[in-house]
């Protein structure tokens, strides 16, 4: 399968993979049941169709610091990042490649009250003009990509964000007390592979080395032990017993790297923070996304914020609202339900 195929079959992969019962009334969507042990960890396994309330956490980052901040989630799926973001004073803006998260993500915003974007996009390729996020986040996803993609999502991270902005990303660690006896040696095989979803586990030396490529700073600390995706929110939602024990025990270790420091090197997730030192920041352009923000609820209010993946130029709304169109690649971009498809495969030329 050539490249643009692979990306396609990603774009519009159903992700309901069991059919919705006919007498599903439930106010969460069928997708986000069929697909939470995936996103939110297989501690949710038991949780499959069965969830009675959206299992929003809350985001470990300070409140915004001012009015109007950007956040920008990096896979987000169904979007619960997207609304505890919103819940600390953030504007959230969602990337995944996948289109159906992200239009089930409008519908879990729209559930919660908030007011949010998303945008079909690669994480090499990050369709944002440059100096114009405040902060990015990842949680359980930069992790799934080769190292190609990931050296280049770091350098498009670095572009993208203003001078003082920040990011904040979840990796696990390879040297955690549990991935060093496990899940590490499963995935030898499938690391070097493209087009491979499995999780790449490399050590702190590692993440720091492929950073400071394009950061001046980089720093970490503890997110979790004995998973890669464990919350203390999660103790609101699971109920097996054993489950439930192993999240306070991983809890109980991640406040003992408070006390002693070196024991965060064994974290079996970690969070990586960097800060962007230099360049400014796109005014022009935030200040044309804040009117179209603060006039109406329509995703394509996005629209000056983002850029052509290809040439990094401005990107023009068709008068039918159906394409972005990219004057300095020769592209256009299709948008489908509102929501931009800016993929270099899937455009279209002029």
């Amino acid at each position: 399968m050539d490249t643009k195929d692979f990306e396609k079959s990603k774009i519009f992969e159903k992700l309901d993979y069991d059919k919705e019962p006919e007498n599903y009334k439930s106010v969460i969507p069928w997708i986000v049941q069929q697909q939470i042990g995936a996103t939110n960890g297989i501690h949710y396994a038991s949780l499959i169709g069965q969830l009675k309330e959206y299992p929003i956490p809350e985001i470990p980052l300070p409140p915004s610091r001012r009015e109007n901040e950007l956040l920008l989630d990096l896979g987000c799926g169904w979007g619960r990042w997207l609304v505890a973001s919103a819940q600390k004073n953030y504007i959230p803006i969602g990337l995944d490649i996948r289109l159906e998260f992200l239009q089930t993500a409008q519908k879990v915003m729209s559930d919660n009250n908030t007011k949010g974007y998303t945008v079909v996009a690669d994480l090499r390729e990050l369709p944002f003009k440059s100096n114009i996020i405040d902060v990015i986040w990842s949680f359980s996803v930069i992790q799934h990509t080769h190292l190609t993609r990931l050296e280049s999502c770091i350098k498009e991270i670095h572009r993208v964000l203003h001078v003082g902005g920040r990011s904040m990303l979840e990796f696990p660690n390879k040297n955690g007390l549990r991935n060093r006896f496990g899940p590490v040696n499963k995935v030898k095989s499938e690391k070097n592979d493209f087009d491979s979803w499995c999780v790449r586990y490399y050590s702190v030396g590692e993440y720091e080395h492929f950073f400071r490529k394009q950061f001046d700073n980089f720093s970490f600390h503890n997110h979790s032990f004995l998973g890669i995706g464990v919350l203390e929110d999660d103790l609101k939602h699971i109920r097996d017993k054993k489950t439930r024990w192993q999240i306070q025990l991983s809890l109980f270790l991640s406040r003992l790297t408070n006390l002693i420091r070196p024991l965060k090197y064994l974290s079996d997730s970690i969070y990586i923070n960097v800060r962007k030192n230099s360049g400014g920041i796109d005014q022009s352009s935030l200040n044309d996304f804040l009117k179209n923000h603060s006039e109406k609820q329509d995703n394509l209010n996005i629209v000056p914020l983002l850029c052509c993946p290809i040439s990094k130029g401005d990107l023009t709304l068709t008068q039918d609202k159906n394409y972005l169109v990219s004057a300095t690649a020769g592209r256009k971009f299709p948008i489908i339900n509102k929501i931009p498809l800016l993929i270099s495969s899937q455009s279209e030329p002029i």
